[in-house]
Parts: C-alpha cells; sequence; structure tokens
C-alpha cells in the first residue's frame, strides 16, 4: 500500500473509531435521552427533539432589502471614522410576534461598511449588551492583532474602544465583522451580531454598470412564542443549524432585472454552521473573487460551496425571462445523532427577468489582476507538502485560508471547495493547476475536514464548552 493510501486509511479508522466511542459516552451519560435533542426517534428534515411543533412560517417574496451603509462621519476622503453600537433590540420575522435579537446600530444584519484601498479606519464600538463582554472581529482582514478584536481583548457591558487601523494596498475584497468574545461568539451571532465589510479598490476591473450587491445569508429558529430557543444537545455536537435561511434578514426576497443584465453579487455565509451549496436556476454564474479578493481571471461555474464564514464574488448573467432562483443543494458535510438538516431545494433569493431587453452589458474582462505564482511571491517553489496542502500554508489571523499567496491557491480551491467548473478558459499548467476534468461533488477533504471539527463539537460539548465556537 502507498504511505499516502496508508496514512487516509488510519485516519479514517481514527475518526470513526473514536465517533463510535464519543456516541457510546454519550449515549452512556445519565440522562441523555430526557435532554433536549437527544430524543432517538425517527427525525425528518430539521426536527431535533427541541420542538413538538412545525417551524414558523415567515413571509417570502418581498424586494430585496439594501443593507443599511454605514455613515462616515469624518468629512474627508481617505478616513472612515463612525460608531458602531451593539445592542438589544427586536425583529419581526412572523406577523403579530417580535423577536429578540441584537444588533448592530439597531440592524441585524448590521451596517454595510464600505471603505478603499489605502483609507484609513477609525470606528468606535460600544458595547451596550446587558451583562455581557463582546468586540468586533474584522473577519479575514489584514488589521493588527491588537485591533482585531481578539477575545483575550473584550470590551465590557457599557464600554466603548476604538479600533483603527489601514487598509493596505492590495487588501480589495469581501470581509464582514463580528463579535468575537471567548465562549460568546456564536450565539451573539446567531443572535444577529454580523455584517459585511467591503474593501474596494481604487480601480476595479468589474465594470460598474453590473452594480456591486451585497447578500449575507443567515439562518433563524424561533420557538412558537417567536424567540430564539436555547442550544440542544444536537446544536453542541454539531453547531447551530436554523430552519430558515434569510437574505439579509429576509426569506426568499425577490429582485427585479431586465433580460440580458449581469450582476455582480457578494454571498457571505454568515451562519453559524450551515454549508451552503449553492446553484442558479435560469442563470449563469461566474466566480470572479473570493475571500481573498478578485481572482486572476473569471471562472464560468454551475454551483457554488460555502463553508460558514466564507464569501463569494460572483457575476451573475440573466439572459433569459423568468424566474432565476438561487437554491441550495445537498450536501453532506458529516453529521452526529439524529436531525440531520434538509439542506437541499431551499429557494434563498428570486430574480425576476423581464421580457424587456437591458442596455448593451459591457463584457467581463478576461483577465482581473495579477497574482504572481507562490514561488515567485516567496523566492523558492514551494515543497510538495505544501503544492498538496497549500492552503494549510498562509492563514489569516482568523483560520481561514489566506487567498492572495498566490494563483495556485485559487486553483486549488476550486478543486478542494467544490466549485463545478463548466469552463476555466486556456490554463497553463504550473500556474492555474493542472488541465484536468472537474472533480465531482463533494469534495472528500471538506467532508473528513468537517467530521474531525463535528468530532471536536461533540467533545467540547461533553466537556461543557456550549455552542461551537469556531470563528
Amino acid at each position: 500500500m502507498h504511505r499516502r493510501g496508508f496514512l487516509v486509511a488510519g485516519l479514517a479508522a481514527a475518526l470513526s473509531s473514536s465517533r463510535a466511542l464519543a456516541q457510546m459516552k454519550m449515549d452512556s451519560m445519565p440522562g441523555m435521552d430526557s435532554m433536549p435533542g437527544m430524543d432517538k426517534s425517527g427525525h425528518a428534515g430539521h426536527d431535533m427533539g427541541a420542538m413538538a411543533q412545525a417551524p414558523a412560517a415567515l413571509p417570502e417574496g418581498e424586494a430585496l432589502r439594501e443593507l443599511p451603509l454605514l455613515a462616515n462621519e469624518a468629512g474627508r476622503p481617505g478616513l472612515l471614522r463612525a460608531r458602531l453600537t451593539a445592542e438589544s433590540a427586536t425583529a419581526r420575522f412572523v406577523e403579530g410576534q417580535d423577536t429578540p435579537i441584537l444588533a448592530y446600530n439597531g440592524t441585524s444584519p448590521g451596517p454595510l461598511i464600505e471603505a478603499y484601498e489605502g483609507d484609513r479606519v477609525e470606528i468606535t464600538f460600544a458595547n451596550r449588551i446587558a451583562g455581557e463582554q463582546s468586540t468586533i472581529h474584522w473577519h479575514g482582514m489584514p488589521v493588527p492583532a491588537d485591533q482585531d478584536g481578539n477575545p483575550m481583548d473584550p470590551v465590557a457591558a457599557g464600554a466603548d474602544r476604538v479600533y483603527a487601523f489601514e487598509l493596505p494596498e492590495g487588501s480589495a475584497g469581501s470581509y464582514w465583522y463580528h463579535p468575537h468574545p471567548h465562549g460568546r461568539t456564536a450565539e451573539q451571532v446567531y443572535r444577529g451580531l454580523a455584517g459585511a465589510f467591503v474593501v474596494k479598490a481604487k480601480v476595479d476591473p468589474i465594470p460598474a454598470a453590473y452594480g456591486d450587491t451585497v447578500l449575507v445569508l443567515t439562518d433563524l429558529r424561533l420557538a412558537a412564542d417567536g424567540s430564539m430557543p436555547a442550544n440542544t444537545m444536537i446544536d453542541l455536537m454539531n453547531g447551530r443549524v436554523g430552519d430558515h435561511v434569510l437574505v439579509n434578514g429576509q426569506k426568499n426576497p425577490k429582485l427585479a432585472v431586465a433580460m440580458g443584465a449581469k450582476r455582480r453579487l457578494r454571498l457571505y455565509n454568515a451562519t453559524n454552521a450551515r454549508f451552503l451549496r449553492l446553484a442558479f436556476a435560469n442563470a449563469a454564474m461566474t466566480v470572479i473573487g473570493s475571500d481573498g479578493g478578485l481572482l486572476e481571471a473569471p471562472v464560468a461555474v454551475d454551483e457554488i460551496l460555502l463553508s460558514p464564514a466564507e464569501r463569494v464574488e460572483l457575476v451573475v448573467a440573466f439572459d433569459r425571462p423568468g424566474a432565476a432562483m438561487l437554491a441550495t443543494l445537498d450536501y453532506d458535510r458529516g453529521w452526529m445523532g439524529p436531525g440531520r438538516p434538509a439542506d437541499a431545494g431551499l429557494t434563498l433569493l428570486t430574480i425576476d427577468v423581464s421580457d424587456a431587453p437591458a442596455e448593451t452589458m459591457p463584457p467581463l474582462p478576461g483577465r482581473l489582476r495579477p497574482i504572481a505564482p507562490l514561488w515567485t511571491a516567496h523566492g523558492q517553489p514551494p515543497s510538495r507538502l505544501h503544492r498538496d496542502h497549500g492552503d494549510e500554508r498562509h492563514r489569516h489571523g482568523d483560520g481561514l485560508p489566506d487567498q492572495r499567496q498566490g494563483v495556485r491557491h485559487g486553483a486549488r480551491r476550486h478543486r478542494r471547495q467544490g466549485w463545478r467548473c463548466r469552463a476555466l478558459g486556456n490554463r497553463q499548467p504550473g500556474r492555474h493547476g493542472p488541465s484536468v476534468p472537474s472533480p465531482r461533488h463533494p469534495v472528500p477533504g471538506d467532508r473528513a475536514r468537517a467530521r474531525r471539527q463535528g468530532l471536536q463539537a461533540a467533545l467540547s460539548g461533553m466537556e461543557g464548552h456550549g455552542q461551537r465556537d469556531a470563528r
């Protein structure tokens, strides 16, 4: 047996035996059958044993809500000075019921923050969450550690602090902000604290005629009284997954476009633990950017996979009249216990494409920006280990792969994260990865990693660490 095959087989055996041992330990714990979410009878959809009633019906089909823009108080170019307040608020997801949430400046998702490469950012954070510490973590952004809202630097309830940093050249991309207090990150996020931060390039190669639409994807679970119920044991094992997936706080909103239009969409997976495998019906998707900004060249795809906290930039062409729907496909990320969510067939967004033609759209450039190969950026070729596992080598401070480190990262990302490519153009081996047929989905590496994370979450739950907090 080859060494790689031997190691893979050994890892699989270890994971399966550890998973079985963890399950046996939980089964033997007194009172497990009576704990919320541990009903071992048959389950369908997202029945997790915590609620007797079916999920509440949310209104659908409202016009897509634009996120409010965070006001810049500076009054001069090159400086973003603003204020973000985290506090309790209410939202009306169901007619006649108010749901207590947490919000930034009274809204969830929070205000959209826009800045440019080279700008200085000064944001005063006011924590008005009663009895809880919090922070603001600038997820994926190249900021100093002491300005990144880490768990060791909390802001006490009732206190303020200023986060200040410079946005370096080359940092344009789709980022987001959320709390990162020790042990409370997941809860504060699913209660509503999350927002998008877009850093724009001074010279953007994407035509302005495409627009720039931010779509923040969150999920929601409601109890019969409209409140957000407490976590179940299944949540502690797998991470909290809601009953509804929302776009900018709405269920299946609508957007109207003319036939032939192209739209730039930034998708943010701001859910706690839901993996989103997505496809557009009746429209063509092209990936132009990922967590680290624009790719070197566009990649036409049939589907995308967004893990929690991940972002992607798309250009979507609406060339046929009728409804173009962004919907979920099934994805097995590994699930412990009963109640695996029914992820397939959820319509997240409906685009109404009219019969009237749009104005002629400018073409998408074939080259978006130069990205140096790893061996140019770092002075020498990467080792075989780094070529095979390149996304383990360069990471942001919050643990996500740093896609700025070279085009080989981008090509590998297509294979490992499950973009199903339709046309990659004329790729050069050694610069854009080998010219091989597009992979089947799901990607084994993603599934194995997700199962390891699930096992770690289960063990953390048994040790009393509370909900999964992997941001």
